[in-house]
């Protein structure tokens, strides 16, 4: 791990992973599809982009968080609809974990192995449309419902832990639902929502008309989500960490490829209580599983300061 400050990556979450050529096909024709339609048409591109926004990619789980979750004591909860599947690990006090977008509950497996030997209780769930959970499509409040209610059953949370778009929804169900947690950690924590949107556009080819009719559409349909109403600033991180007073550990790496260093530190810039450990070299997922970074989130949580 390093401290330095480096010029930080560019990166696009939608872009940037190895996908089969099918995948690669699809995402050619349907650049081609909404380039073509956003010139003409780009509102009811805007409608037809929001499905496909939703739709989470979804990859096989290797053999060993596949072992990792059949060791998992399981529970099963409806919420806001969806039936969610419900990880625990361990004894001891509670850190919760949130993954990111396309991600499951195992890719946590590396801390929750530590975690349990230094005597705690993981617990993770698949969000909606992830996983072992139900669904095909949901979105950044769908999950943050969803956390709340884990959070809300489980009572005492010595941790809370997000990774990527899970940091995004950590961050909105404390400040919007004030869920308590002792300790806040943020692994590759994006900071604009509205750079979520604009990278997915760029992914398919969609241009400014378009985004903008994706977002506001998004906004009609989900608008009622929440108990109150909610805008699309409100929901980036860099304006709900303004408002977090936990202690918060943020961890990123400068060769991160999917969401670009600088958000961190500029996450850093207007949080009253963070600190950012800086990594070289793990990039996006690898930081998960590496031993000195997750030995450093473990003494976080065990500081009593």
């Amino acid at each position: 791990m390093k401290n330095n400050n480096q010029n930080p990556s560019t990166g696009n979450p939608f872009k940037s992973h190895k996908f089969p050529l099918r995948i690669r096909l699809f995402f050619a024709v349907t650049r081609l599809f909404f380039r073509s339609l956003g010139s003409f048409a780009p509102k009811l591109a805007g409608k037809l982009a929001l499905p496909l926004f939703m739709t989470p990619p979804k990859f096989p789980s290797p053999r060993r968080e596949i072992a990792l979750r059949e060791k998992s004591r399981q529970s099963h909860q409806t919420i806001s609809g969806n039936h969610i599947v419900i990880y625990t690990w361990g004894e001891g006090p509670t850190v919760l974990l949130s993954h990111g977008w396309g991600g499951r509950s195992t890719h946590f497996y590396a801390f929750i192995e530590l975690l349990i030997s230094a005597g705690y209780q993981a617990v993770a769930f698949d969000a909606p449309a992830h996983g072992e959970s139900s669904g095909k499509r949901t979105n950044a409040l769908d999950v943050t419902n969803v956390l709340v209610a884990v959070a809300e059953s489980l009572g005492s949370i010595k941790a809370l832990v997000g990774h990527s778009f899970g940091c995004g929804t950590a961050l909105l169900a404390m400040d919007r639902f004030e869920i308590k947690a002792e300790k806040l950690i943020l692994f590759s924590c994006f900071e604009d929502i509205y750079w979520i949107t604009n990278q997915f556009g760029a992914a398919f080819a969609m241009n400014e008309q378009v985004i903008t009719s994706m977002r506001d559409e998004a906004h009609r349909l989900y608008q009622n989500s929440f108990d109150t109403a909610w805008q699309w600033h409100q929901l980036s991180p860099i304006n709900t960490i303004q408002r977090i007073k936990t202690k918060i550990l943020m961890l990123h790496d400068q060769q991160d490829q999917e969401v670009p260093y600088q958000h961190s530190e500029n996450l850093l810039a207007v949080s009253s209580d963070a600190q950012l450990v800086t990594t070289s070299g793990l990039g996006h997922k690898k930081i998960l599983r590496d031993r000195e970074v997750l030995q450093t989130c473990l003494e976080f949580i065990q500081n009593k300061k």
